[in-house]
């Protein structure tokens, strides 16, 4: 069912300051097909774009060592019973971070390191979702902040719209 909305994902992307990449953590096979399907869609995002890659998930695994969140203490921590082991390592998506930068042509220098912009979440439990928010968030503000200060945004404004004057035609007049 994915298929039918893949060319559309190039539209939400166009001009973007950030664009997170999700995959989940229990499914190699999740982690491949963001960077097959999904990397291309990069193309349309702002040159400056920060790129966050997210696994997904973690409530399910069976790492029973996950810190509390602070903001849900009581929810992040669930119990050990049927859990599944982690298919995808923090280094993959480090690795798929780093595939992103060679493929946008960026210098790893130029851009948050890979360890910073990689992170294991529970959408569930909430765990480290706001982390990962407030993160990307704190370095978007500045580049937005830039781009209004650089120029014109490279969007039209349709408040700005005049209708056309109405001229007689001559062979109707």
């Amino acid at each position: 069912g994915r298929e039918q909305f893949h060319g559309l994902g190039s539209m939400y992307c166009r001009g973007a300051a950030a664009v997170i990449l999700t995959y989940d953590v229990n499914s190699l096979q999740s982690l491949t097909e963001l960077e097959e399907r999904f990397l291309a869609l990069t193309d349309s995002a702002s040159a400056d774009c920060i790129f966050a890659i997210v696994g997904n998930k973690v409530d399910l695994t069976d790492d029973c060592a996950l810190p509390p969140d602070e903001n849900k203490p009581e929810k992040s921590v669930a119990s050990c019973g049927s859990k599944v082991r982690k298919q995808v390592r923090a280094e993959d998506a480090i690795a798929l971070y780093k595939k992103i930068l060679k493929y946008k042509m960026l210098d790893e220098k130029d851009v948050p390191a890979a360890e910073k912009m990689c992170f294991e979440t529970s959408a569930k439990t909430g765990y480290k979702v706001d982390y990962l928010f407030e993160t990307v968030f704190e370095m978007v503000v500045p580049i937005i902040v830039r781009q209004k200060a650089e120029g014109p945004p490279q969007t039209v404004d349709i408040t700005d719209y005049k209708p056309a004057k109405r001229t007689k035609s001559g062979c109707c007049a």
